[in-house]
């Protein structure tokens, strides 16, 4: 019962139910350990090895691409996606999360870009402040 908004250069909102939308930003991320948002049905190695150099106060298990928009929320500060995921499946939680002051970057730093050749996304991380 959650909808989630943004606009390039204007801002990212949440509509719960049927009351008015309600601004969103990101959060600074807290220095005694981040919240990391994860998948409930794809842990991987290669997360584990990502995750042992963060401080990780909570594990938050999310479903989809609503992991995105707990970021944008400030709900969490991380998302690391080291597995499969599709351009449509992300598309829209990048748009909020952007427009909340988050980033979605390729594991290298670089944009995660979209309208590829092949959909298949590549790694990525996604970031509050």
């Amino acid at each position: 019962d959650k909808t989630y908004l943004g606009i390039r250069d204007q801002g990212a909102w949440l509509r719960a139910g049927d009351k008015s939308p309600v601004k969103i930003t990101v959060r600074e991320a807290d220095s005694s350990g981040l919240t990391v948002v994860m998948s409930r049905s794809h842990p991987s190695a290669e997360l584990a090895e990502y995750l042992e150099d963060i401080n990780v106060a909570e594990a938050m298990p999310v479903g989809s691409s609503l992991k995105l928009c707990v970021v944008a929320d400030g709900q969490a500060d991380l998302y690391p996606r080291l597995g499969p995921t599709m351009e449509w499946v992300t598309a829209a939680g990048h748009a909020v999360v952007g427009a909340a002051g988050g980033t979605v970057t390729q594991v290298d730093s670089q944009p995660l870009r979209y309208n590829k050749e092949n959909l298949l996304n590549p790694y990525f991380i996604v970031k509050g402040r």
